[in-house]
């Protein structure tokens, strides 16, 4: 009898750690990590651009039309070089509205810049370029409005930084062997598998976000964002296998603070 005793208890003890160790389990995933320690950086446009844009008119060869919205009056150009020998280094647009230029030199357009003008909120949007790379691509969006004399204002702009750090508390993952899984609040989004077997073992902090963050603006303002794989050998995050994923952002009153959707995978 004092052995059956003692083999309940210990039954009942593995029970518990059993159930511990499922607990555990369950809990295992964990917030993706962030590769910006600080708010993004855009940098200072040179001093050429500065005086340049000043006098520039929109005609001008140095200039690439990015959009032009005909029905509703608005164009918006960027700068590509300042001179054969002097370069814009990604930095200038100009936004025509009728007759009304507005020089905007702290914009970073970088190679891809994109713009879109909504006439029934009388919102434009412009989608520069903080950081460009082999592998790397950060965007920020600006968001503009036209005053009473027809000059474009930025209202608000999108800092990478915050778009990470609102990431980091909404998405999530684990890893079981070369196994991925990624979760929003909701539940499991998607599941993939690690193919790269040269670089070591997958880190214990596997997923990084930051190096590369995009935006659609087709509607509204949705920013797409890929994860990166980290390895023991060093931190240069992999992509290969990776998913993106997508949320709807919103920009808080007065252009500061911004909140994300659910997040989605983008197919």
């Amino acid at each position: 009898m004092k052995q059956m005793k003692q083999w309940l208890m210990m039954s009942v003890a593995a029970l518990a750690l059993c159930g511990t160790v499922a607990g555990c389990k369950a809990d295992a995933k964990q917030p993706v990590n962030g590769t910006m320690e600080t708010p993004g950086d855009k940098g200072a446009p040179p001093e050429a651009v500065l005086d340049l844009l000043k006098q520039l008119p929109p005609n001008d060869e140095r200039l690439e039309t990015v959009m032009e919205d005909k029905a509703g009056g608005v164009t918006v150009l960027s700068l590509m070089q300042c001179s054969e020998e002097v370069s814009s280094e990604g930095y200038g647009m100009l936004v025509v509205h009728g007759d009304v230029v507005t020089a905007l030199p702290q914009v970073r357009h970088g190679k891809m810049p994109r713009a879109r003008y909504d006439a029934a909120t009388g919102d434009l949007w412009i989608i520069g370029s903080d950081v460009e790379g082999t592998g790397v691509l950060v965007e920020r969006p600006y968001k503009l409005r036209f005053g009473d004399d027809g000059h474009a204002d930025i209202v608000a702009e999108v800092d990478p930084y915050d778009i990470q750090q609102a990431m980091c508390q909404a998405l999530f993952y684990d890893v079981k062997d070369q196994d991925i899984t990624f979760y929003n609040e909701q539940g499991p989004l998607v599941t993939v598998t690690n193919h790269i077997l040269d670089m070591g073992d997958i880190m214990d902090d596997a997923i990084y976000i930051g190096e590369q963050i995009t935006y659609g603006i087709d509607g509204q303002l949705t920013v797409m964002v890929t994860p990166g794989l980290n390895f023991v050998t060093g931190k240069v995050l992999q992509y290969d296998d990776m998913p993106t994923f997508k949320a709807v952002v919103t920009i808080g009153e007065n252009g500061e603070g911004i909140s994300l959707g659910t997040i989605t995978v983008d197919k």
